[in-house]
């Protein structure tokens, strides 16, 4: 039980800490799992899980691949599919080849190891990448080839390994490796895609209470990796891939729910992964195979990756930045660790040893999330593919003081979306020039639209709570929990609630006011303004959203002081002395 534990405990305390840090979790997860492991022998994967240890990670790597799937959408992929396919196949194989020789020079392997070995190194993967890209910031375009290549890869690589494992263990006929091969990928693919659409039409159907659909699909995902395990083996990785993938991207049923739980499950199964993984790293061995492991760490950075993006987007309409960031990252994760991992344990019961095998992918795998997780972010500014840091704002609601705060927050060159479907709204907000949106709230184009303005912070305005809960649950997924606010309605309301449709709670916007007391202000002759603050100024405002020098934008307490050089999109009444506020703009 203390096992258990400390395996999910540090397993998602790691992911946490990394994310208040800004430090890949991936580096903390495995120095975790060192230090339970080999350092204190506090967790003891063998012994604790014992015939189970290895069919788990198989089935949490499948987990892992769904989860990842999820996050990849069908419109991103028409101007990615050429250089992505080029990138999952010869790209692959040039990785492939490269770490396959490097290792033949610096280890006495036999070539099936090397090759082996190589095939592994192959595999990048979702729950290494994606972290990185969220520290990295960089731009949705840019990071669409990495974001699809890192899910594609994985099952392909893993795959590519199963082969060369066959091949060395001598399963040498062309004809049978051919065969595993289409079992594999076909055989994978269609149990899939099978089960997506049994689930699909369930959930579509209603065939499957609320209460019970993330459960439910978390089963069909299981029974789908499982199955597709019997037909060949790692077929299972294409199954669940294949999986998100469709989930995604269907229009039948509604799929966010689940993917929240997708993002939630993983974030547990990828802790308890790493941990296992990490405790299970002999120490010795791998500082005795430390200083090669580092070289062909070098190699595949330096040499193999630029010379796989060079060779896969010759020719293609990808930007010459996006391919120089596409060179600078290919960090390795939890399918190599696992793969090589399982191969090691594999050629160990049928009689061959190949003890460097383990080392050098936890080498790679540490080494390469250290270099771009410390690169990456400068490879990312120097080739101008980094996103500005976020410093807009998206209001929802149509009322007209709502499209005069967008309007003077556009006027200080804060970038602001106004979300309503008000006629009046619509024409008096393109009247001014305010961007706005007009689309359904639970669509995937507001997250377009409100990564678009770089949101950082979302007020809900509207009249009806219902769509200030829909907007509010949505808009989280941008600006995070900690960045959405919602105006009160009235004096029993403490806006701590996202209303009856979402489960996200908020923070109270202005302070204390209330909708009806900042619109009776309105309606006495008062008016939104921005204005700067001077040091005789008197409290005779409401202030609404205070933008520092730097263009970075607040939702006003209601209480706060303010500096100097700040701008203070404010409501002032009709008696307020405005000689105390040089008004900004109109």
């Amino acid at each position: 039980m203390v096992q258990l534990a400390v395996i999910v405990g540090l397993g998602v305390g790691c992911q946490w800490i990394g994310a208040r840090i800004g430090v890949p979790s991936i580096l903390l997860l495995l120095a975790g799992g060192i230090l339970v492991g080999p350092v204190s022998d506090v967790v003891e994967p063998d012994a604790l899980f014992g015939p189970l240890l290895f069919p788990g990670i198989s089935l949490g790597v499948g987990i892992l691949l769904f989860e990842g799937g999820l996050a990849l959408r069908r419109d991103e992929v028409g101007a990615v599919s050429h250089p992505l396919a080029r990138l999952v196949t010869i790209g692959a194989v040039v990785t492939w080849l490269i770490g396959a020789a490097t290792t033949a020079l610096l280890f006495d392997v036999t070539s099936e190891e090397a090759l082996l070995t190589g095939a592994i190194l192959v595999v990048s993967g979702p729950t290494v990448v994606l972290p990185l890209l969220r520290i990295i910031n960089a731009r949705p375009a840019s990071a669409s080839l990495l974001r699809w290549e890192g899910i594609v890869i994985d099952p392909i690589g893993a795959i590519l390994a199963v082969v060369v494992l066959e091949a060395a263990l001598g399963a040498d006929d062309a004809a049978s490796i051919t065969g595993r091969i289409l079992a594999t990928l076909g055989g994978g693919a269609a149990v899939g895609f099978v089960t997506s659409l049994l689930l699909i039409e369930a959930l579509a159907r209603h065939w499957i209470p609320d209460r019970l659909q993330t459960t439910t699909t978390l089963g069909a995902v299981m029974a789908a990796f499982t199955a597709a395990e019997q037909i060949q083996v790692e077929a299972g990785l294409t199954a669940t891939t294949v999986m998100g993938i469709m989930l995604a991207n269907q229009r039948r049923a509604p799929a966010a729910h689940i993917k929240e739980f997708g993002e939630d499950l993983g974030v547990i199964v990828l802790g308890s992964l790493f941990i296992v993984l990490g405790a299970r790293v002999d120490l010795d061995d791998l500082a005795e195979h430390l200083a090669p492991s580092l070289i062909i760490l070098a190699v595949l950075v330096v040499i193999a990756r630029p010379l796989a993006v060079l060779l896969s987007t010759w020719g293609t309409n990808v930007p010459a930045a996006d391919r120089r960031f596409a060179a600078a990252m290919a960090p390795r994760g939890i399918v190599a660790a696992a793969v090589g991992s399982l191969f090691a344990l594999e050629l160990e019961e049928h009689g061959t040893e190949f003890p460097e095998l383990v080392p050098i992918v936890f080498t790679v795998i540490v080494g390469s999330v250290i270099f771009y997780g410390l690169t990456g972010r400068l490879f990312a500014r120097a080739f101008r593919v980094a996103r500005a840091q976020a410093k807009g704002v998206v209001l929802v609601g149509g009322s007209p003081w709502v499209i005069d705060i967008a309007d003077k927050l556009t006027e200080i060159e804060v970038p602001c979306l106004v979300v309503t479907s008000e006629e009046e709204a619509i024409v008096d907000a393109a009247t001014r020039g305010v961007l706005i949106y007009t689309g359904k709230v639970d669509s995937e184009e507001l997250i377009t639209a409100a990564e678009g303005v770089g949101a950082s912070v979302a007020i809900a305005l509207a009249s009806s709570d219902e769509l200030n809960a829909l907007a509010v649950r949505r808009l989280s997924e941008v600006v995070g929990r900690s960045g959405v606010f919602r105006l009160r309605t009235g004096d029993g309301d403490h806006g701590d609630e996202g209303g009856a449709a979402s489960d996200i709670a908020t923070q109270p916007a202005f302070g204390e006011v209330t909708r009806s007391h900042l619109e009776s202000v309105l309606a006495d002759g008062g008016r939104i303004v921005a204005a700067g603050r001077t040091p005789g100024d008197r409290r005779d405002y409401l202030p609404l959203v205070v933008v520092d020098p730097d263009g970075t934008p607040r939702v006003a307490a209601g209480d706060e002081g303010f500096d100097p050089g700040e701008i203070v999109i404010a409501l002032v009444g009709s008696d307020a002395n405005r000689r105390f506020w040089p008004v900004v703009g109109r």
